[in-house]
Protein backbone atom coordinates (compact mmCIF):
# COMPACT_ATOMS: atom_id res chain seq x y z
CA UNK A 1 0.00 0.00 0.00
CA UNK A 2 1.57 3.12 -1.30
CA UNK A 3 -0.86 6.19 0.13
CA UNK A 4 0.19 8.66 2.19
CA UNK A 5 -0.81 7.44 5.80
CA UNK A 6 -3.16 10.57 7.24
CA UNK A 7 -4.83 9.86 10.96
CA UNK A 8 -8.24 10.79 11.43
CA UNK A 9 -9.13 13.13 14.23
CA UNK A 10 -9.77 12.07 17.92
CA UNK A 11 -12.11 13.71 20.02
CA UNK A 12 -10.71 15.23 23.18
CA UNK A 13 -12.80 13.80 25.58
CA UNK A 14 -12.12 10.18 24.38
CA UNK A 15 -8.36 10.74 24.31
CA UNK A 16 -8.31 12.36 28.10
CA UNK A 17 -10.53 9.15 29.39
CA UNK A 18 -7.17 7.10 28.41
CA UNK A 19 -4.85 8.92 30.67
CA UNK A 20 -5.44 7.80 34.33
CA UNK A 21 -5.77 11.01 36.64
CA UNK A 22 -6.32 13.19 33.05
CA UNK A 23 -8.58 15.89 34.11
CA UNK A 24 -10.58 18.58 31.62
CA UNK A 25 -10.71 21.88 32.82
CA UNK A 26 -11.63 23.54 30.29
CA UNK A 27 -12.76 23.18 26.55
CA UNK A 28 -15.22 21.02 25.04
CA UNK A 29 -14.79 17.35 25.05
CA UNK A 30 -16.04 17.05 21.40
CA UNK A 31 -12.95 19.25 20.19
CA UNK A 32 -11.15 17.36 17.17
CA UNK A 33 -7.54 16.70 18.07
CA UNK A 34 -5.78 16.19 14.93
CA UNK A 35 -2.52 15.55 16.35
CA UNK A 36 -0.13 15.35 19.33
CA UNK A 37 2.58 17.63 19.35
CA UNK A 38 5.66 18.71 22.20
CA UNK A 39 7.18 21.03 20.48
CA UNK A 40 5.75 24.02 19.98
CA UNK A 41 7.83 25.18 17.07
CA UNK A 42 5.61 21.95 15.02
CA UNK A 43 2.14 22.31 16.83
CA UNK A 44 -0.49 22.75 13.86
CA UNK A 45 -3.87 23.68 13.69
CA UNK A 46 -5.94 21.14 15.74
CA UNK A 47 -3.04 19.92 17.65
CA UNK A 48 -2.80 18.90 21.75
CA UNK A 49 0.30 20.24 22.87
CA UNK A 50 1.69 18.64 26.01
CA UNK A 51 3.62 21.04 28.37
CA UNK A 52 6.61 18.56 29.19
CA UNK A 53 9.14 19.85 31.69
CA UNK A 54 12.59 19.79 30.00
CA UNK A 55 16.01 19.66 31.28
CA UNK A 56 16.71 23.98 30.86
CA UNK A 57 13.00 24.88 30.35
CA UNK A 58 9.59 23.75 31.03
CA UNK A 59 7.30 23.58 28.16
CA UNK A 60 4.63 25.67 29.51
CA UNK A 61 6.57 28.52 28.71
CA UNK A 62 6.19 27.74 25.25
CA UNK A 63 2.26 27.55 25.44
CA UNK A 64 1.84 30.71 23.84
CA UNK A 65 3.79 29.72 20.41
CA UNK A 66 2.25 26.37 20.84
CA UNK A 67 -1.23 28.11 20.70
CA UNK A 68 -0.03 30.98 18.00
CA UNK A 69 0.74 28.17 15.75
CA UNK A 70 -2.61 26.48 16.08
CA UNK A 71 -3.13 24.09 18.81
CA UNK A 72 -6.32 24.34 20.12
CA UNK A 73 -5.58 21.91 23.64
CA UNK A 74 -3.16 21.87 25.99
CA UNK A 75 -2.15 19.71 28.34
CA UNK A 76 0.16 20.09 31.61
CA UNK A 77 0.96 18.98 35.10
CA UNK A 78 -1.55 19.10 37.81
CA UNK A 79 -0.63 22.21 39.77
CA UNK A 80 0.75 24.15 36.76
CA UNK A 81 -2.65 24.78 34.81
CA UNK A 82 -2.53 28.70 36.71
CA UNK A 83 0.66 29.41 34.45
CA UNK A 84 -1.35 28.85 31.33
CA UNK A 85 -2.93 32.28 31.03
CA UNK A 86 -5.42 33.86 28.36
CA UNK A 87 -5.15 30.35 26.59
CA UNK A 88 -8.22 31.65 24.20
CA UNK A 89 -9.91 28.57 22.70
CA UNK A 90 -7.28 26.50 23.82
CA UNK A 91 -9.05 23.65 26.03
CA UNK A 92 -6.96 23.02 28.88
CA UNK A 93 -6.07 19.58 30.46
CA UNK A 94 -4.67 18.79 33.84
CA UNK A 95 -2.49 15.23 34.01
CA UNK A 96 -0.47 13.89 37.30
CA UNK A 97 2.66 13.55 34.86
CA UNK A 98 3.19 15.33 31.35
CA UNK A 99 5.55 12.61 30.19
CA UNK A 100 3.20 9.53 30.80
CA UNK A 101 0.30 11.54 29.36
CA UNK A 102 2.45 12.55 26.17
CA UNK A 103 2.85 8.39 25.46
CA UNK A 104 -0.25 7.36 26.10
CA UNK A 105 -2.06 10.37 24.85
CA UNK A 106 -0.15 9.57 21.14
CA UNK A 107 -0.71 5.67 21.68
CA UNK A 108 -4.47 6.92 22.14
CA UNK A 109 -4.15 9.26 19.17
CA UNK A 110 -2.68 6.48 16.71
CA UNK A 111 -4.87 3.71 17.33
CA UNK A 112 -2.73 1.71 19.93
CA UNK A 113 -0.66 0.31 16.28
CA UNK A 114 1.71 -1.97 18.63
CA UNK A 115 -1.66 -3.78 19.66
CA UNK A 116 -1.89 -4.84 15.91
CA UNK A 117 1.84 -5.08 15.02
CA UNK A 118 4.41 -7.21 16.47
CA UNK A 119 6.94 -5.06 17.39
CA UNK A 120 10.43 -5.75 18.64
CA UNK A 121 12.43 -3.85 20.82
CA UNK A 122 16.49 -3.46 20.28
CA UNK A 123 18.37 -2.59 23.23
CA UNK A 124 21.76 -2.11 24.40
CA UNK A 125 24.95 -0.07 24.45
CA UNK A 126 26.35 -0.94 20.93
CA UNK A 127 25.27 -3.25 18.29
CA UNK A 128 21.34 -1.86 18.21
CA UNK A 129 21.43 -0.61 14.64
CA UNK A 130 23.38 -3.31 13.18
CA UNK A 131 21.25 -5.89 15.07
CA UNK A 132 18.05 -4.24 13.41
CA UNK A 133 19.35 -4.39 10.03
CA UNK A 134 20.04 -8.02 10.03
CA UNK A 135 16.95 -9.10 11.76
CA UNK A 136 14.73 -7.54 8.79
CA UNK A 137 16.57 -9.14 6.37
CA UNK A 138 16.36 -12.58 7.98
CA UNK A 139 12.26 -11.54 8.44
CA UNK A 140 12.80 -10.16 4.68
CA UNK A 141 14.25 -13.94 3.57
CA UNK A 142 11.03 -15.65 5.60
CA UNK A 143 8.32 -13.95 3.74
CA UNK A 144 8.00 -11.35 6.06
CA UNK A 145 7.78 -7.03 5.80
CA UNK A 146 9.35 -5.46 8.15
CA UNK A 147 9.68 -1.50 8.70
CA UNK A 148 12.31 -0.11 11.65
CA UNK A 149 13.06 3.13 13.32
CA UNK A 150 16.89 3.22 14.52
CA UNK A 151 19.36 6.13 15.09
CA UNK A 152 20.27 5.92 11.14
CA UNK A 153 16.89 6.04 9.47
CA UNK A 154 13.34 5.29 9.11
CA UNK A 155 12.19 2.36 7.22
CA UNK A 156 8.40 1.84 5.90
CA UNK A 157 8.47 -1.49 3.91
CA UNK A 158 10.73 -0.37 0.68
CA UNK A 159 10.70 3.28 1.81
CA UNK A 160 13.52 4.78 3.68
CA UNK A 161 13.80 8.16 5.34
CA UNK A 162 16.76 9.69 7.02
CA UNK A 163 16.33 10.19 11.23
CA UNK A 164 15.71 13.67 11.28
CA UNK A 165 16.36 14.04 14.78
CA UNK A 166 19.51 13.55 16.85
CA UNK A 167 17.98 10.79 18.96
CA UNK A 168 18.49 6.77 18.52
CA UNK A 169 14.13 6.90 19.91
CA UNK A 170 12.30 10.11 19.22
CA UNK A 171 9.23 10.97 21.76
CA UNK A 172 6.30 9.31 21.87
CA UNK A 173 4.59 11.18 19.21
CA UNK A 174 7.13 10.16 16.36
CA UNK A 175 7.15 6.10 17.77
CA UNK A 176 3.51 6.21 17.94
CA UNK A 177 3.04 7.67 14.25
CA UNK A 178 5.59 5.71 13.02
CA UNK A 179 4.20 2.50 13.98
CA UNK A 180 1.13 3.35 13.06
CA UNK A 181 2.31 4.06 8.94
CA UNK A 182 3.93 0.58 9.54
CA UNK A 183 0.60 -0.28 10.10
CA UNK A 184 -1.02 1.06 7.30
CA UNK A 185 1.96 -0.11 4.45
CA UNK A 186 0.62 -3.81 5.68
CA UNK A 187 3.87 -4.60 7.27
CA UNK A 188 4.60 -7.60 9.22
CA UNK A 189 6.87 -6.80 12.14
CA UNK A 190 8.10 -3.20 13.16
CA UNK A 191 11.56 -2.89 14.59
CA UNK A 192 12.41 -0.22 17.07
CA UNK A 193 15.77 0.68 18.37
CA UNK A 194 15.41 1.06 21.75
CA UNK A 195 17.62 3.63 23.94
CA UNK A 196 18.15 3.96 27.28
CA UNK A 197 16.74 7.51 27.53
CA UNK A 198 13.90 6.47 25.58
CA UNK A 199 12.83 4.35 28.68
CA UNK A 200 13.98 6.51 31.23
CA UNK A 201 11.88 9.12 29.36
CA UNK A 202 8.85 6.82 29.01
CA UNK A 203 8.72 7.57 25.11
CA UNK A 204 8.39 3.64 24.38
CA UNK A 205 5.33 3.94 26.59
CA UNK A 206 2.44 2.65 25.17
CA UNK A 207 4.39 0.40 22.75
CA UNK A 208 3.40 -3.31 23.38
CA UNK A 209 6.61 -4.57 22.82
CA UNK A 210 6.33 -8.81 21.60
CA UNK A 211 9.99 -9.45 21.31
CA UNK A 212 13.19 -7.92 23.10
CA UNK A 213 16.85 -8.27 22.16
CA UNK A 214 19.50 -6.95 24.35
CA UNK A 215 23.05 -6.59 22.87
CA UNK A 216 25.70 -5.84 25.54
CA UNK A 217 26.49 -2.70 28.06
CA UNK A 218 28.78 -0.71 28.85
CA UNK A 219 29.45 2.77 30.78
CA UNK A 220 27.55 5.41 28.03
CA UNK A 221 25.23 8.07 28.83
CA UNK A 222 26.30 8.22 32.63
CA UNK A 223 26.09 11.98 32.73
CA UNK A 224 22.33 11.65 32.01
CA UNK A 225 21.80 8.25 34.26
CA UNK A 226 24.17 9.11 36.94
CA UNK A 227 25.31 5.43 37.64
CA UNK A 228 26.03 2.23 35.89
CA UNK A 229 22.96 0.84 38.11
CA UNK A 230 20.51 3.27 36.78
CA UNK A 231 21.88 2.76 33.53
CA UNK A 232 20.91 -0.73 33.95
CA UNK A 233 17.73 -0.13 35.13
CA UNK A 234 16.80 1.62 32.26
CA UNK A 235 17.99 -1.35 29.79
CA UNK A 236 15.88 -3.62 31.72
CA UNK A 237 12.31 -1.62 31.65
CA UNK A 238 12.33 -2.80 28.31
CA UNK A 239 12.58 -6.83 29.41
CA UNK A 240 9.97 -5.92 32.43
CA UNK A 241 7.51 -4.97 29.89
CA UNK A 242 7.55 -8.21 27.60
CA UNK A 243 4.67 -10.14 28.05
CA UNK A 244 4.43 -13.68 28.97
CA UNK A 245 3.95 -15.21 25.67
CA UNK A 246 6.85 -12.80 24.25
CA UNK A 247 10.44 -13.73 23.36
CA UNK A 248 13.72 -12.10 25.74
CA UNK A 249 16.57 -12.65 23.46
CA UNK A 250 19.76 -12.19 26.03
CA UNK A 251 23.54 -12.10 25.29
CA UNK A 252 25.34 -14.98 27.64
CA UNK A 253 28.65 -13.21 27.06
CA UNK A 254 27.67 -10.18 29.12
CA UNK A 255 27.13 -10.22 32.71
CA UNK A 256 24.06 -7.66 32.61
CA UNK A 257 21.51 -9.87 30.58
CA UNK A 258 21.28 -11.47 34.14
CA UNK A 259 19.40 -8.27 35.13
CA UNK A 260 17.26 -8.68 32.11
CA UNK A 261 16.70 -12.69 32.58
CA UNK A 262 15.65 -11.57 36.36
CA UNK A 263 12.95 -8.71 35.37
CA UNK A 264 10.72 -10.47 32.49
CA UNK A 265 8.01 -12.62 32.03
CA UNK A 266 9.31 -14.11 28.72
CA UNK A 267 10.60 -16.99 27.57
CA UNK A 268 14.23 -16.39 27.14
CA UNK A 269 16.91 -17.41 24.31
CA UNK A 270 20.67 -16.80 25.33
CA UNK A 271 23.26 -16.56 22.13
CA UNK A 272 27.04 -16.01 22.51
CA UNK A 273 30.39 -16.56 20.67
CA UNK A 274 32.79 -17.36 24.44
CA UNK A 275 30.02 -19.11 26.77
CA UNK A 276 26.96 -21.82 26.39
CA UNK A 277 24.32 -20.85 24.95
CA UNK A 278 21.13 -21.66 22.86
CA UNK A 279 22.38 -19.95 19.85
CA UNK A 280 26.09 -20.19 19.31
CA UNK A 281 28.43 -19.98 16.26
CA UNK A 282 32.25 -21.55 15.62
CA UNK A 283 34.48 -22.01 13.16
CA UNK A 284 34.77 -18.47 12.83
CA UNK A 285 36.96 -17.05 10.05
CA UNK A 286 37.47 -13.60 9.38
CA UNK A 287 38.80 -11.38 6.21
CA UNK A 288 38.31 -7.92 4.80
CA UNK A 289 35.44 -8.84 2.48
CA UNK A 290 33.43 -10.80 4.72
CA UNK A 291 32.94 -13.09 7.36
CA UNK A 292 32.38 -16.95 7.78
CA UNK A 293 30.93 -18.74 10.71
CA UNK A 294 29.37 -22.05 11.58
CA UNK A 295 25.86 -21.79 12.98
CA UNK A 296 24.65 -24.02 16.39
CA UNK A 297 22.17 -25.79 16.36
CA UNK A 298 22.31 -26.53 13.11
CA UNK A 299 25.49 -26.95 11.99
CA UNK A 300 24.87 -25.02 8.80
CA UNK A 301 27.83 -22.77 7.28
CA UNK A 302 26.60 -18.88 7.14
CA UNK A 303 28.84 -16.46 4.83
CA UNK A 304 28.31 -12.71 5.55
CA UNK A 305 29.23 -9.83 3.70
CA UNK A 306 30.06 -7.88 7.20
CA UNK A 307 33.40 -8.11 8.75
CA UNK A 308 34.31 -8.41 12.16
CA UNK A 309 33.48 -10.82 15.05
CA UNK A 310 31.15 -8.58 16.75
CA UNK A 311 28.70 -9.12 13.82
CA UNK A 312 28.58 -12.65 13.97
CA UNK A 313 27.17 -12.11 17.34
CA UNK A 314 24.76 -9.31 16.45
CA UNK A 315 23.72 -12.37 13.28
CA UNK A 316 23.28 -14.37 15.97
CA UNK A 317 20.89 -12.30 18.37
CA UNK A 318 19.31 -11.55 15.16
CA UNK A 319 18.48 -14.75 14.14
CA UNK A 320 17.27 -15.72 17.86
CA UNK A 321 14.95 -12.97 17.58
CA UNK A 322 13.57 -14.32 13.94
CA UNK A 323 12.50 -17.72 15.30
CA UNK A 324 9.89 -16.08 17.08
CA UNK A 325 8.57 -15.59 13.80
CA UNK A 326 9.57 -18.94 12.63
CA UNK A 327 12.63 -18.16 10.57
CA UNK A 328 14.79 -20.75 9.78
CA UNK A 329 18.51 -21.61 9.68
CA UNK A 330 17.78 -20.99 5.59
CA UNK A 331 16.30 -17.54 6.24
CA UNK A 332 19.39 -16.75 8.37
CA UNK A 333 22.12 -18.10 5.34
CA UNK A 334 19.82 -16.61 2.69
CA UNK A 335 20.21 -12.72 4.60
CA UNK A 336 23.84 -13.07 5.45
CA UNK A 337 24.55 -13.54 2.07
CA UNK A 338 22.64 -10.79 0.73
CA UNK A 339 23.04 -8.30 3.16
CA UNK A 340 25.30 -5.54 2.65
CA UNK A 341 27.00 -3.46 5.22
CA UNK A 342 25.00 -1.26 7.56
CA UNK A 343 25.68 1.98 7.04
CA UNK A 344 28.61 3.55 8.92
CA UNK A 345 29.30 0.50 10.26
CA UNK A 346 32.83 -1.05 8.95
CA UNK A 347 32.34 0.35 5.81
CA UNK A 348 35.41 0.31 3.37
CA UNK A 349 36.19 3.28 1.46
CA UNK A 350 38.45 2.06 -1.61
CA UNK A 351 39.93 4.29 -4.62
CA UNK A 352 42.65 2.19 -5.44
CA UNK A 353 45.38 3.20 -2.31
CA UNK A 354 47.21 0.62 -1.50
CA UNK A 355 45.73 0.76 2.53
CA UNK A 356 42.16 0.30 3.79
CA UNK A 357 40.03 2.95 4.96
CA UNK A 358 37.17 1.84 7.43
CA UNK A 359 34.86 4.11 8.57
CA UNK A 360 32.66 3.14 11.65
CA UNK A 361 30.11 4.38 13.83
CA UNK A 362 32.11 3.52 17.11
CA UNK A 363 31.72 5.99 20.01
CA UNK A 364 32.27 4.17 23.18
CA UNK A 365 35.05 2.50 24.89
CA UNK A 366 33.81 -0.97 23.92
CA UNK A 367 32.95 -0.59 20.26
CA UNK A 368 36.64 1.52 19.59
CA UNK A 369 38.01 -2.00 21.26
CA UNK A 370 36.04 -3.60 18.79
CA UNK A 371 36.60 -1.67 15.61
CA UNK A 372 40.39 -1.82 16.29
CA UNK A 373 40.61 -5.72 17.34
CA UNK A 374 38.67 -6.08 13.95
CA UNK A 375 40.50 -3.69 11.65
CA UNK A 376 43.64 -5.45 13.20
CA UNK A 377 42.58 -8.90 12.38
CA UNK A 378 41.75 -7.74 8.49
CA UNK A 379 45.61 -5.99 7.83
CA UNK A 380 49.37 -6.93 8.60
CA UNK A 381 50.26 -3.09 8.59
CA UNK A 382 49.67 -0.90 11.30
CA UNK A 383 46.79 0.72 12.01
CA UNK A 384 46.21 4.23 12.35
CA UNK A 385 42.97 6.07 13.98
CA UNK A 386 41.04 9.20 13.89
CA UNK A 387 38.46 10.00 16.19
CA UNK A 388 37.12 12.19 19.00
CA UNK A 389 34.45 12.54 21.27
CA UNK A 390 31.05 14.40 21.60
CA UNK A 391 30.55 17.29 23.52
CA UNK A 392 27.82 16.92 26.67
CA UNK A 393 28.25 13.61 27.41
CA UNK A 394 30.10 11.32 29.07
CA UNK A 395 33.63 12.82 29.83
CA UNK A 396 34.72 9.96 32.11
CA UNK A 397 34.92 7.89 28.53
CA UNK A 398 37.49 10.32 27.25
CA UNK A 399 40.46 9.28 28.86
CA UNK A 400 39.53 5.85 28.91
CA UNK A 401 39.25 5.88 24.89
CA UNK A 402 42.35 7.87 24.46
CA UNK A 403 44.48 4.87 26.52
CA UNK A 404 42.67 2.44 24.24
CA UNK A 405 43.61 4.39 21.26
CA UNK A 406 47.26 4.14 22.92
CA UNK A 407 47.46 0.62 23.38
CA UNK A 408 45.79 -0.61 20.47
CA UNK A 409 47.11 1.52 17.22
CA UNK A 410 50.11 2.32 15.96
CA UNK A 411 49.57 5.78 15.61
CA UNK A 412 46.36 8.10 16.22
CA UNK A 413 44.63 11.44 15.88
CA UNK A 414 42.47 13.21 17.91
CA UNK A 415 40.21 15.63 16.04
CA UNK A 416 36.75 16.83 16.40
CA UNK A 417 33.13 15.14 16.82
CA UNK A 418 30.28 16.82 17.26
CA UNK A 419 31.50 19.32 20.32
CA UNK A 420 28.46 20.97 20.62
CA UNK A 421 28.73 23.70 23.42
CA UNK A 422 32.28 22.69 24.61
CA UNK A 423 35.34 23.43 23.91
CA UNK A 424 36.57 20.84 21.87
CA UNK A 425 40.63 21.82 22.49
CA UNK A 426 39.38 20.88 25.98
CA UNK A 427 37.57 17.93 25.17
CA UNK A 428 41.02 16.75 23.15
CA UNK A 429 43.03 17.35 26.42
CA UNK A 430 41.09 15.07 27.99
CA UNK A 431 41.20 12.30 25.90
CA UNK A 432 45.23 13.31 25.69
CA UNK A 433 44.89 12.73 29.33
CA UNK A 434 44.24 9.18 29.11
CA UNK A 435 46.92 8.47 26.14
CA UNK A 436 49.75 10.02 27.23
CA UNK A 437 51.08 8.04 29.40
CA UNK A 438 51.24 4.70 27.60
CA UNK A 439 52.08 6.77 24.12
CA UNK A 440 54.01 9.55 22.40
CA UNK A 441 52.42 8.48 18.99
CA UNK A 442 49.60 10.45 18.35
CA UNK A 443 48.82 14.20 17.51
CA UNK A 444 45.80 16.59 18.07
CA UNK A 445 43.83 17.94 15.00
CA UNK A 446 40.84 19.60 15.42
CA UNK A 447 40.14 19.99 11.60
CA UNK A 448 39.11 16.75 10.72
CA UNK A 449 39.55 17.29 7.77
CA UNK A 450 43.02 17.49 8.05
CA UNK A 451 43.59 15.04 10.56
CA UNK A 452 42.40 12.18 7.74
CA UNK A 453 44.30 13.54 5.65
CA UNK A 454 47.43 13.63 8.07
CA UNK A 455 46.53 9.77 8.42
CA UNK A 456 46.63 8.98 4.71
CA UNK A 457 50.33 10.90 4.25
CA UNK A 458 51.43 8.26 6.95
CA UNK A 459 49.73 5.21 5.67
CA UNK A 460 52.24 2.79 3.98
CA UNK A 461 50.41 -0.39 1.89
CA UNK A 462 49.64 -2.65 4.11
CA UNK A 463 47.94 -0.37 6.77
CA UNK A 464 44.91 0.62 8.01
CA UNK A 465 43.22 3.64 8.68
CA UNK A 466 40.43 3.74 10.48
CA UNK A 467 37.90 7.00 11.04
CA UNK A 468 36.09 6.37 14.43
CA UNK A 469 32.91 7.69 15.62
CA UNK A 470 31.04 9.65 13.21
CA UNK A 471 29.76 6.64 11.05
CA UNK A 472 26.43 7.01 8.81
CA UNK A 473 26.27 10.76 10.36
CA UNK A 474 25.72 13.34 7.71
CA UNK A 475 26.54 16.70 10.25
CA UNK A 476 28.95 17.67 12.98
CA UNK A 477 26.94 19.31 15.65
CA UNK A 478 29.11 23.17 16.22
CA UNK A 479 27.25 24.73 19.02
CA UNK A 480 23.68 25.05 17.53
CA UNK A 481 24.85 24.60 14.06
CA UNK A 482 24.68 21.48 12.23
CA UNK A 483 27.20 21.86 9.65
CA UNK A 484 27.65 19.28 6.75
CA UNK A 485 30.01 16.24 7.25
CA UNK A 486 30.51 12.60 6.29
CA UNK A 487 33.74 10.69 7.27
CA UNK A 488 32.99 7.97 3.99
CA UNK A 489 32.50 11.35 1.63
CA UNK A 490 35.37 13.06 2.91
CA UNK A 491 37.60 10.52 2.77
CA UNK A 492 37.06 9.87 -0.40
CA UNK A 493 37.33 13.06 -1.07
CA UNK A 494 40.88 13.61 0.24
CA UNK A 495 41.82 9.89 -1.19
CA UNK A 496 41.38 12.05 -4.36
CA UNK A 497 43.58 14.93 -3.85
CA UNK A 498 46.31 12.27 -3.03
CA UNK A 499 45.94 11.28 -6.56
CA UNK A 500 43.50 7.73 -5.41
CA UNK A 501 40.54 8.05 -8.07
CA UNK A 502 39.52 4.94 -8.65
CA UNK A 503 35.28 4.48 -8.01
CA UNK A 504 34.65 3.95 -4.27
CA UNK A 505 33.05 0.16 -3.52
CA UNK A 506 29.75 0.21 -2.48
Amino acid sequence: MNMVFVPSPRFLGDLVAEVEGARLVHGDPGTPVRGVAFDSRRAKPGDLFVAVPGFNHHGLEFVPEAIANGASVVVSETGFGAVIQDTGAAADVHVPGARHALADLSAAFYGHPSSRLPVVGVTGTDGKTSTTHLLSAILEAHGLRTGWLTTVNTRIGSHIRPNAVDQTTPEAPIVQCTLAEMLHAGLDVGILETSSHALALERVRGTHFQVGVFTNLSPEHLNFHGTFEAYLAAKRRLFEMLPPGGLAVLNADDPSSAAMAAATRARIVTYALDHSADVTASHIRLSPNGTTFKLHPGELTVETQLVGRFNVSNWLAAYAAATYFGATPDNLILAARTKPPVPGRMNLVSQGQPFAVVVDFAHTPQALEKALDTVRSLVSGKVLLAFGLAGGRDAANRPVMGALAARKSEFFVITMDDPAHEDPGAIAQEIAAGASPLSEHFAVELDRRAAIRLLFERAMPGDAVLLAGKGHEHRMLVGDERLPWNDASTAAEVLAELGFTMQAVP
